[in-house]
Order: C-alpha cells, then sequence, then structure tokens
C-alpha cells in the first residue's frame, strides 16, 4: 500500500524544494541584475552630466594665423573637429565624427574613416577623396600625399598644397615622414622599391626583389639613406648616398642581428648602427635561475640585445662601440665615445633606479684605444654639438669638461640653471631668475635678464638630442637668433607667464595669471600665439594674441558644465611629518548649505597642488576612480591632502602628515569630522593601507592596485620592469633608505598588514589582475587579513586590467561603486545590496 504521509511529506518537500528554488533564481537574477538597473537609477543625473561634457585638444595654427582647429574629445568617445577663424570670432566651422586634421598650408584636411576633406577655410569649399587610407603633408617641400585603399589598388596621388596633381603611383604599400624625409616603399609583383620624395616628386633609389625591412635617413652630413633587406632570414644593410651610389654594411660579424635603427654620430663621415636580436626566454622543462644572472627579464620574456656600430659606409671602416663591462655608448665624433662602466657591486640592472646612485662616466677613445674616467655622474649633463664640451651639473654648481684636453672645471653659474648651447662655444643659462650668457672660450659671463622677484624662469624653445646615457644626460641646443619663449613661475604665489626672448631681451607675452596654461605655442606669423587656459573654476578657453594686441578669447568649452564655475575651494596649510609646511586643497559642493556639515572625501598620493588648476570636468573616464566633480555633485567636500617624507618611513610620514591635515580641516565650520572618507591608488594605496591600521579618524576607506605588505614584496619579483622591487624600499617613493636586513625596524613600522586587526573602518579594495606593477597579490593578502579579522570588506578585481584602468565600462564601474561606497558609509544610504550583502555579519 501506498504511505499516504511519506507521500504528503515528500509532496511538502517537493513544493518547499520549488519555492526555494524560485528564491534562489529571483535572487541570482538580481544579483545579476541589480548593480546595473541600481547605478543607472541613483545616477541618472550623473549620466547627463556627464553626457554633456566635452574635453578640448591639440589646438594647431594655419601658416598665415588666420585659423586655428582643435579636437573635441565627446564622452562617448567620438571626436569632433572645431575650426576658428581668428579675426572674426563669429566664423566658426565644425564636423562630427572624425579621426584626424591636420593644416596643409593654409588649408584643412579632415579625415573621418576612409573620407578625406580638403577644406578651404576661406571660401568654406571642399575637395573630398574617397577610399583613403593615409595623408602625409611633407611642409618643406610643399607636398600633399594621398594614398588609397587595397580597393584602389594602393594608389597613391602626390599633389602641391593647392590640390595640383603632380603623380600617381600604383602599388605603394607603405608610406611614412623620418625627420624631413618622406619614404614609400612599392610592390610591384615580387619586386619592392624604395622611394623618397625630392623636390616634391618621388624618385626611386633602391630595388630589391628581397624583403625591404628598414628605410632610414642616414643622418649624415651628405644625407642619404640607409637601407635593410632581408632574405630567409638573414638581414643585409646598405647606404645610398646622395648620388645613388651603394655601400654595403659588412655585417659578417653580426649575422643574427636582425633588427636596426640609427643612433646620431656627431661625424659627418659615419653612421651609427644601433643593431638588434631578439632572445627568447627559456622554455624547456626546467628553466635555470643563476645568482649571477645580472638581468632578470629575460626569464620573463623575450628580450632584445643591442649592439652599436659606427660605420663610415665610402672607406668601410667599423668600430664596434659595445665593450664588455660597459654601456650607454654614445658617439660624440672623431672616435670618441661616452659609456657608463658597470658597476660590479651591482647584482641586478634596476639596482641604481632608486635614485640615490650615481653612473661613473668614461671617456673611451677608439683609435688610441683608452679609457678616461671623467666623473661619478649623479644629476644632468649636456652635451656640445660637436661633443667637445661637457656640463656637468653637481650639487651645488656646473662644471666644464674638455673631451679633448681631459680638463675639468668649475663654472660658477648656481646648480638650478640649465644651459643650452647657442653654438660650439657659446652656452644660454636659463633658470631661477635668471638668464646669462657665457663664452667657453674667454670664460666670460653676461647677464641678459634678472627678474626682480622670486620667479623662476624655464627654457621651452630648444632642441634636445636624447643619448643612449638616459634622460637628462643629452645634446640641447637653442638657436639665440630666433625668438625664444621662455615661461616664468612664481612659486609663491603659484602665477605664470609667458615670454619671448628676442634680440636678447625678453618681452612678457602674456601676463602673470593663476591658471593653467598648456598647449601654448607661435604662430608661423610674426610675434603671434595662442593658448589653452583653465583653472578648477574656469572653464577651458582657447586664445589668441597677437602682437602688441590684447589677448583674445576664441572659443570656451564646457558650455554644458558652467555650473562648475562656481565651485568654492578652500587653501588649507599644515606641517608634513618632516616639519615641511605643506598644503590641502578643499572643494566644497556646489551651492552648499553654509548652515550644514558635510561628508568629505579625502584623496592621497604625494603633492597634488598640480591638479588644482583643471577645470572640474565630470567623466567616468577614471583609470583609478577618481573623479571630483562627481563626488561633489553626490554631495561630498574632497580634499587633496599633501604628504612629506621624513626618516620614520613612507607610511609613518603620511600619516603624520594626514593627521595634521585632519587637524586643520576640523577647524571648518562645514566639514562632518565624524564622515570622512580617504582613498588612494598605488603609492597613495598603500598610505591608506597603513592608515587604516593606525587611526580612528576615518569612517571609510577605498584602496587601489596597492602594497600592503613591504616585506613580503620587497624581495618580489616586478614584472612591470621585470626586476626585484627592493630597489623601490630603497629609494623612489618609499624612501627607507636602508635594506631589509639593515634596517628590519623600519620596515616592519611601516608595514601596512602588521596592523590590518586594527583596521577600524569598512575597506573597499581593487586590482586589476594583470597589474604587473603591483602585484594582485598584495590586494589579496590585504583582503584575506582583513576577512581573518571580519573587518567589513570588499575586494575588486578587474579582469585583464593592469596597474590603473584602461577600459572605459571598467572605469566607469569602478568611479561608480566608489560613489556607492561612500554613499552607503559617508551618508547612510544603505539600499545598495553588492554592499550589503558582503558587509553583513562583519564587526
Amino acid at each position: 500500500m501506498m504511505d499516504i504521509k511519506a507521500s504528503h511529506i515528500d509532496y511538502i518537500t517537493f513544493k518547499s524544494f520549488l519555492r526555494r528554488s524560485f528564491y534562489v533564481v529571483v535572487w541570482i537574477f538580481l544579483l545579476i541584475i541589480m548593480p546595473q538597473n541600481l547605478s543607472a537609477q541613483r545616477y541618472e543625473h550623473l549620466e547627463k552630466l556627464v553626457k554633456d561634457t566635452e574635453e578640448m585638444k591639440f589646438p594647431e595654427a594655419s601658416d598665415n594665423g588666420k585659423w586655428l582647429a582643435w579636437y573635441i574629445f565627446t564622452s562617448d568617445g567620438t571626436k569632433k573637429m572645431m575650426l576658428q577663424s581668428t579675426v572674426d570670432k563669429d566664423n566658426r566651422q565644425k564636423r562630427k565624427d572624425i579621426d584626424f586634421i591636420m593644416f596643409v598650408g593654409n588649408h584643412l584636411v579632415i579625415q573621418a574613416k576612409d573620407t578625406l576633406e580638403y577644406l578651404n577655410p576661406e571660401t568654406g569649399k571642399s575637395l573630398f577623396f574617397y577610399h583613403v587610407k593615409k595623408c602625409i603633408y611633407n611642409k618643406q617641400q610643399n607636398t600633399l600625399m594621398v594614398l588609397y585603399t587595397e580597393k584602389e589598388g594602393n594608389r597613391l596621388e602626390v599633389y602641391d598644397d593647392d590640390t595640383n596633381l603632380r603623380q600617381t603611383i600604383s602599388g605603394i604599400q607603405h608610406i611614412y615622414s623620418e625627420g624631413e624625409e618622406t619614404i614609400a616603399k612599392k610592390k610591384t609583383g615580387d619586386l619592392n622599391e624604395a622611394l623618397i620624395l625630392n623636390k616634391g616628386i618621388f624618385e626611386g633609389i633602391f630595388s630589391t626583389r628581397d624583403e625591404l625591412s628598414n628605410v632610414l635617413p642616414s643622418g649624415m652630413k651628405q644625407k642619404g639613406f640607409l637601407i635593410q633587406t632581408g632574405k630567409k632570414g638573414k638581414t643585409k644593410l646598405c647606404n645610398i648616398s646622395q648620388d645613388k651610389k651603394q655601400y654595403i654594411f659588412d655585417g659578417s660579424g653580426y649575422a643574427d642581428y636582425d633588427q636596426m635603427t640609427l643612433n646620431p654620430s656627431r661625424s659627418d663621415n659615419s653612421i651609427v648602427l644601433k643593431l638588434g636580436k631578439k632572445i627568447p626566454p627559456s622554455k624547456g622543462m626546467v628553466d635555470i635561475w643563476y645568482g649571477t644572472d645580472f638581468d632578470l627579464k629575460k626569464h620573463a620574456k623575450a628580450i632584445t640585445e643591442f649592439i652599436r656600430v659606427d660605420w663610415e659606409p665610402v672607406s668601410g671602416k667599423q668600430v664596434l662601440m659595445t665593450r664588455p663591462g660597459y654601456f650607454g655608448e654614445t658617439a660624440i665624433g672623431n672616435s670618441r665615445y661616452l659609456m657608463y662602466e658597470t658597476d660590479k657591486q651591482q647584482v641586478d640592472k634596476m639596482d641604481k633606479a632608486g635614485g640615490n646612485s650615481f653612473d661613473r662616466l668614461y671617456l673611451w677613445n677608439a683609435v688610441t684605444g683608452t679609457y678616461t674616467l671623467i666623473t661619478d655622474l649623479r644629476k644632468q649633463m649636456v652635451i656640445s654639438p660637436s661633443g667637445k664640451y661637457l656640463l656637468i651639473q653637481r650639487e651645488n654648481n656646473w662644471q666644464l669638461y674638455n673631451t679633448l684636453t681631459l680638463v675639468m672645471e668649475d663654472v660658477k653659474v648656481s646648480a638650478a640653471m640649465i644651459p643650452y648651447f647657442t653654438s660650439e662655444k657659446e652656452v644660454l643659462w636659463v633658470g631661477g631668475n635668471r638668464i646669462l650668457e657665457y663664452n667657453l672660450a674667454t670664460q666670460r659671463m653676461k647677464e641678459m635678464f634678472t627678474a626682480n622677484d622670486d620667479s623662476e624662469i624655464e627654457m621651452v624653445d630648444f632642441t634636445r638630442t636624447s643619448t643612449e646615457l638616459g634622460y637628462g644626460r643629452d645634446f640641447r641646443t637653442a638657436d639665440i637668433k630666433k625668438s625664444l619663449l621662455v615661461k616664468i613661475t612664481n612659486p609663491k604665489n603659484s602665477h605664470t607667464s609667458y615670454a619671448s626672448l628676442k634680440n636678447r631681451k625678453l618681452h612678457i607675452i602674456q601676463k602673470p595669471t593663476l591658471d593653467e596654461i598648456t598647449e601654448f605655442k607661435k604662430m608661423n606669423q610674426g610675434e603671434n600665439y595662442y593658448w589653452i587656459e583653465e583653472n578648477y573654476n574656469k572653464r577651458p578657453r582657447l586664445v589668441v594674441k597677437k602682437g602688441k594686441e590684447d589677448a583674445k578669447v576664441m572659443y570656451v568649452s564646457d558650455q554644458n558644465n558652467q555650473k562648475f564655475e562656481q565651485a568654492e575651494l578652500i587653501k588649507i596649510s599644515y606641517k608634513g611629518s618632516d616639519g615641511e609646511t605643506i598644503s590641502g586643497t578643499l572643494y566644497m559642493p556646489l551651492g552648499y548649505d553654509r548652515s550644514k556639515k558635510y561628508p568629505v572625501v579625502l584623496h592621497v598620493y604625494e603633492k597634488q597642488d598640480y591638479m588644482t588648476k583643471r577645470f572640474l570636468r565630470p567623466s567616468f573616464s577614471n583609470p583609478t576612480g577618481l573623479n571630483i566633480p562627481l563626488l561633489m555633485e553626490e554631495g561630498f567636500a574632497v580634499m587633496l591632502a599633501d604628504i612629506s617624507q621624513s626618516d620614520k618611513g613612507a607610511g609613518i610620514s603620511a600619516l603624520e602628515s594626514i593627521n595634521n591635515a585632519l587637524d586643520e580641516l576640523q577647524k571648518i565650520r562645514n566639514v562632518d569630522m565624524t564622515k570622512i572618507g580617504l582613498m588612494g591608488q598605488s603609492f597613495g594605496g598603500y598610505e591608506t593601507n597603513f592608515i587604516a591600521g593606525h587611526s580612528n579618524r576615518f569612517a571609510a576607506y577605498v584602496s587601489g592596485s596597492a602594497v600592503s605588505d613591504v616585506v613580503r614584496t620587497y624581495y618580489a619579483y616586478n614584472y612591470h620592469f621585470n626586476a626585484p622591487d627592493y630597489y623601490r624600499y630603497e629609494g623612489r617613493q618609499y624612501w627607507f633608505k636602508a635594506t631589509v636586513a639593515e634596517n628590519p625596524e623600519k620596515y616592519i613600522k611601516n608595514n601596512p598588514i602588521m596592523s590590518v586587526q586594527n583596521v577600524s573602518a569598512p575597506m573597499l579594495l581593487w586590482t586589476g589582475t594583470d597589474d604587473g606593477n603591483v602585484s594582485p597579490e598584495g590586494t589579496k593578502s590585504m583582503f584575506i587579513a582583513l576577512r581573518k579579522y571580519r573587518k567589513p570588506v570588499i575586494a575588486l578585481f578587474y579582469d585583464k586590467e593592469g596597474h590603473s584602468l584602461s577600459k572605459a565600462e571598467a572605469q566607469k564601474d569602478l568611479t561608480l561603486k566608489i560613489l556607492d561606497w561612500f554613499n552607503y558609509h559617508l551618508k547612510n544610504k544603505k539600499n545598495i545590496p553588492w554592499i550589503q550583502k558582503y558587509t553583513k555579519g562583519a564587526q
């Protein structure tokens, strides 16, 4: 017989199971859709705010100075073009959904997908080209080149700037400009040709049935081109002189080197070849790491090994510049080379990257084979055009080294001044509040200009030629015969102005201002200039100044965000950990009620004053999730708080600096000191992690891409720099100035993970899963430690993102989740399920 009771129980159980299953399905469905719907509903006003935002970038001027064109970047990722008359403010044109703009003389090229428009701004008439792949303009040769797509047979049309057709060539695979030269590669069947633009017409200089890999200007005084070809994995190099003579490089000793670039030779008759070969990492069953390995990168990825060869094509003479035990080989002419000696005390090639080190500089004479120690180089070095002189920056002054006589002597010029060679023997010194001229032969110093205040002058117009010796150790020249642009700043009042140095006199172009000035450029005609100016409460505007006329505003951006011009900013001064007077900047919500108190989101990093002159532009495109105007719009005050370093260590320095900032912040009557949130990313995330374990003054934290354990990561491998991480802690931002072995107590005292049990406010952690700079394991460790002690914590791991977020959808998600986090914890808006679910049950 059937057991009715059992059946009834089974029925009830089955019914209960269905009910539970239904709720589970509904709950899963809600979990999937809630965050998206929640964000859309709660932040519709922000969506509209961001949609109406625009960003003005990259203005350029026509040759006659009558027209300016620039890009407008919109929130949906598209670009617009704006074209403005500098004569008639009301004469303005625009194009939507464009990819590229470029002035060709006084005409404007506008490309949208494969359609090219050639616009005459004066008449408004346009000529259109279709199925276009690329457009290039060679200004020196007054030549416009239009390359069509494969559908059009890869046809190249060559025009003057009035669009008179000069030449048509089919089968062009590639066209590019290198310096003043324009080079094209043509393919007909299995024949490859190298073409160069000469007096507005392309002419062939070389042909081969091998692969045509590279065509570069030789850089020699006699001009010519260096051509790289390849067949069955073997590379050949050939120099083509201006009269089309061919000189083959004997590369028999460098058979495996199949990459080629050029370095400056500083010689009329030679070329410096930089040859490279790719060495793949070991992929066997076992990868063996030796304690004597100097570069661990080779174990992580393929590396390119380079050598440099100084080659005289006519004589065939070769000098292998790369020497065992040396690096950074730089030619200075006449068979003389500068190079660093490899420090045999280094364990890893990145050991000196912390910033508190020097490079031992040598002069190598290839003729005599002798090495001469020049100096231990710690700061900048500027090389004269011919390489005869080196100007070397010391702690308090500069020194002059003669590479021919091998004599070093002091130059009585402050280390704050920067030299620019105006000839082989004359130097223009710019810096502090002075501009000086110095003749190296006579040793006579002449004062050209001195400001009457604490201004600091900086050269804008100069030519820098980089070297293998690294940044700040290069050739630097300025043409004193031209009008040179200089920037003048006053650190005491933060004023900035620009001036021209003409006929050895300084002429003010733009008067001192508190605004941020960018894109400051000279037009081709006369003393005419244009720039973009903005401030936190001043929408970006494009300004033109012609001669002695007053500056005129041509265009004001962000028409729909005028309300942020009403923003209020409060400056706060306080002491840093080292006793230095530093500052914080507090933005109040728009139109805030003076009778109320407001929650504050405090952002920490290092010095952040540079951010305070930027217009408050609402955006979801935030790589670290911080957007000040969106927080203001949500009713938060936002504070950018500076920190300064003391010998106590990075964590303690940040804690003491921020505590002093909070002491000053509490003096502001409209701040709710019970509702303060702290956020930071990278080094700012480390500071946030440390402060969270040593403070009870914050109600919530957000920490991104952050170190949580300095002891663990001190010996970790950094996949961004492909080197051990310890150099960052001994120098750079953390500045512990000692190894863990030398001062373990300092590392432990400044280690966030050691005090995580004391965290007294909820933490939101985030990182990219592909972050090679600060491993995501640091975020996981912080999460696990907080979870261990039942602290309210959520961790966000963004898939395939790096140290900061790059994808638009990820940036928006993080921005909104940070808004959610602070709304929940600082404004008590509790109806946010993704937070409620994961904070339930935490202390």
